[in-house]
């Protein structure tokens, strides 16, 4: 029995964490510079390409699997950012944005004969939005993303709680739910808030891949966009913050979103050293980082 659902040429680990994490760059974010401010439909196309090249280019040269995630504010940007996408890539990818976004770009992909088989839905934090469930049943959604919100110091324990307690609508957990409408393949997002919540997410990540055997990940870096950017300031500049957390993450996680898309070069090079150490230790019986 494999431990690894695969995407195409991907695989995403659950269980444990042999596998490189699956890096996941996010393009057309609200607020990226080759997004028209004015228009979020209008976008530099060729530099998109670049974007999603340079990914690709780092994921070959690091052997870690990538996915880009699509995101959009609106309908009709969606549209326009699945059109581009398809006319010259290839799935699979991960359907992100608003939840208005993700409704069209589903239908969308339902009209271009793209299977549910090829794309990851993210994200879902519980079942009460009736219309949402109805969507995924529809469209037979086979993956997707479970965000758990909590608050900054909420322990590994009660976010392990927020998943497998039956706190949704007909006395069902949140993953029964999911699977009795259809949804085959779960990963848990643990929601990063900042410094504090990542160390319960990590500790919740090794609870969840030994008990459920479920991928899981999360964006680590967002909580670090109150450092600003380095165009904003440079002083604070987040690249070196940004590769010394993307290395204590890739140590237990199956997959990272690791923000925008311009953050690949650190992030991968980070990863792929963190990755190469965990094998190191482990070929030499190295203990150092467990009790």
């Amino acid at each position: 029995m494999s431990d690894f659902y695969e995407y195409g040429n991907v695989k995403t680990g659950y269980g444990n964490f042999n596998l490189p994490p699956v890096l996941i760059g996010t393009m057309f974010y609200q607020g990226q510079t080759i997004v028209e401010r004015d228009d979020p439909t209008k976008f530099n196309v060729e530099k998109a390409k670049k974007r999603i090249l340079k990914q690709k280019s780092l994921a070959k040269q690091y052997k870690i699997p990538d996915l880009l995630e699509i995101s959009a504010v609106t309908p009709e940007a969606m549209l326009k950012y699945l059109e581009f996408y398809l006319d010259h890539f290839e799935p699979p990818f991960v359907l992100g944005g608003t939840f208005e976004a993700r409704s069209a770009g589903l239908e969308y992909l339902l009209e271009r004969g793209i299977k549910s088989t090829e794309f990851i839905y993210n994200a879902i934090s519980n079942l009460k939005n009736n219309t949402e469930m109805d969507l995924l049943k529809k469209h037979k959604i086979q993956t997707a993303v479970v965000l758990v919100l909590a608050s900054p110091n909420m322990t590994s324990t009660q976010r392990y709680a927020y998943i497998t307690e039956k706190n949704q609508p007909d006395n069902i957990n949140i993953i029964d739910g999911l699977k009795k409408l259809g949804v085959e393949r779960i990963w848990i997002d643990g929601g990063v808030i900042n410094l504090e919540s990542l160390a319960h997410i990590i500790e919740t990540q090794q609870l969840i891949s030994t008990s459920l055997k479920l991928p899981v990940g999360t964006a680590s870096n967002l909580f670090l966009f109150k450092y600003s950017s380095p165009r904003l300031n440079k002083k604070f500049h987040t690249r070196y913050r940004r590769a010394s957390i993307m290395f204590m993450t890739t140590w237990f996680s199956n997959f990272i979103f690791y923000g925008p898309i311009e953050d690949a070069t650190e992030c991968f090079a980070s990863a792929y050293q963190s990755f190469e150490f965990k094998k190191t230790l482990t070929e030499r019986n190295i203990r150092l980082f467990y009790s």
